[in-house]
């Protein structure tokens, strides 16, 4: 996990169900069996499937994996998803791409450079995205820089909007007898530390730091496709409701019924 200070991108009902399975301690003691790990892609006539399921991090931790694997939670490497499109990029037997997505978001480290090897590859090939479950906040600004977007009617869009958690102990430990002093170099050197409340210089830094990821993910969007700024406020669609504000292209019933027609669409 990242600071507890680093903002997300990310519904919060997934990082509260993260945040779970990171501090709580197991039902059983016995050692979680290994999480099952996705093929890269899958691939059939001409046409790369590549699963960008769970929670997107730049990179998980082997220790990570097992503690979410406890409690049923799909993480995702962004970094070895880039590391796929790469070389799809440079597979001449490969006409088209199709990011099979159900994400509710991840982390901002990794975002915008998965998001950039996406619109990277779209200028080598055909690329596609369909969601059947959640393609929200991370995972929308990843899959936004794809040509087409394709939703099932009950798929959950969107969520274009920055989560910074932060809970201020400060009280806690007062009410507890606790004072807690911070000696720092630096008036943000301390920001977030336990037991003390942010100074106003310590929040704007982080309002600051939010605002301007929120303006990149929306500047990202719109390099490709038009959506009002009055849909980009954290909230998140159905898949037909999502056609109708421009977040995603079309609405298809199936993963199956999306790859046989851009077979169909690209065979050479």
């Amino acid at each position: 996990m990242t600071d507890h200070f680093t903002p997300w991108l990310i519904t919060l009902p997934a990082y509260r169900e993260l945040c779970a399975a990171i501090t709580l301690k197991p039902a059983t003691e016995s050692a979680p069996a290994a999480p099952v790990k996705e093929k890269p892609y899958g691939l059939r006539d001409g046409l790369a499937t590549v699963p960008l399921h769970g929670t997107l991090m730049r990179d998980v931790p082997p220790a990570l994996a097992l503690r979410a694997a406890i409690y049923g939670i799909e993480l995702c490497s962004m970094s070895n998803t880039a590391n796929t499109l790469r070389e799809l990029a440079e597979n001449p037997a490969i006409h088209t791409v199709l990011l099979d997505v159900d994400s509710p978001g991840g982390t901002v480290n990794g975002t915008p450079e998965l998001a950039y090897a996406v619109r990277s590859l779209a200028r080598e090939k055909h690329v596609y995205t369909y969601t059947s479950g959640r393609c929200c906040s991370a995972a929308y600004w990843v899959a936004s820089q794809s040509d087409v977007i394709y939703a099932a009617p009950s798929a959950m869009v969107g969520s274009i909007g920055v989560l910074l958690p932060l809970v201020d102990t400060s009280g806690l430990y007062e009410r507890n007898g606790i004072k807690v002093e911070a000696i720092a170099a630096g008036k943000y050197k301390s920001t977030g530390l336990d037991g003390t409340a942010l100074t106003d210089e310590q929040r704007a830094l982080l309002t600051q730091r939010v605002e301007s990821i929120w303006q990149q993910f929306k500047t990202a969007v719109n390099t490709r496709r038009s959506v009002a700024n009055e849909n980009m406020e954290g909230q998140s669609f159905y898949g037909n409701e999502a056609r109708d504000k421009g977040l995603v292209d079309a609405c298809a019933y199936s993963l199956d019924d999306v790859e046989s027609r851009l077979i169909s669409r690209h065979r050479s």
